[in-house]
């Protein structure tokens, strides 16, 4: 390995998505361990002392919450950062668990491969403060998102179920996760959109207001947007073959 070269750790139960994210960061020269579930993280954590882990946190036997723990509880391991890379929708409660060591939380299906590069790199760059007020804010706008994505509300309604005018919360969310709390929401709302139209048992119209659009002609606009192609041909089976795939479990 060479000199100065930084060592990741990957967490996950899916090894397609190990393989991935080994592409990943392989390209920007990043030595990638893959770890098959909790256990074998952990070993790999204490043996390896990475400078950085990604952590999967639906995983039998040993879940990502529990190797966080496990983490915490040693003095050479408690202060290594942790990329949360997850499928799953994450309660406040979730988010108050990931607040201590844990540099961002990244949803699955939302993030391209560049945009999770980005965020390992910042984590190992910056001279971040992990567990500061922002992140805690920032975590609870995303959990607010998470449990509510159906409901029509306002960047402006999102700030103040957080405590925060609308202007600080878009600039520290761009800190922590590189996007914009809209660009986020819409995000969420067109992966929850493309499994329902996937599933073809609703309309156009029923998925927009299923999935918290007032506005079907703005829904069409946004899909069309974020994944290539409008919302009809998606529900035919169309797919843009140039618009940049989301880092996500071939499972999901």
């Amino acid at each position: 390995m060479a000199e100065g070269k930084r060592n990741v750790v990957c967490i996950e139960d899916e090894p397609e998505m190990i393989d991935l994210i080994r592409l990943i960061l392989g390209r920007r020269g990043f030595e990638l361990t893959g770890a098959m579930g909790g256990r074998e993280g952990l070993e790999a954590i204490r043996r390896i002392k990475p400078d950085l882990v990604l952590l999967d946190l639906m995983m039998p036997v040993l879940d990502g919450f529990s190797v966080l723990e496990a983490m915490r509880e040693r003095e050479s391991t408690r202060d290594i950062p942790v990329i949360v890379l997850t499928a799953q929708p994450l309660t406040s409660q979730d988010m108050a668990r990931l607040q201590q060591g844990v540099a961002a939380v990244l949803s699955k299906g939302l993030f391209t491969g560049a945009e999770v590069l980005a965020r390992v790199t910042d984590a190992l760059s910056r001279n971040k403060r992990l567990g500061s007020e922002a992140q805690r804010v920032v975590r609870q706008a995303m959990a607010y998102i998470h449990e509510r994505y159906a409901e029509p509300f306002s960047r402006e309604e999102l700030a103040l179920a957080v405590g925060l005018n609308d202007r600080y919360l878009t600039r520290c969310f761009h800190e922590e996760t590189g996007l914009t709390p809209v660009t986020y929401l819409n995000r969420y709302r067109i992966q929850q959109a493309r499994a329902l139209l996937e599933r073809g048992e609703m309309n156009i119209t029923e998925v927009a207001l299923a999935t918290g659009f007032s506005d079907p002609s703005y829904f069409a606009r946004v899909f069309q947007a974020e994944v290539g192609v409008a919302p009809r041909a998606y529900q035919r089976g169309e797919r843009a073959a140039a618009t940049p795939e989301p880092l996500q479990d071939k499972s999901m």
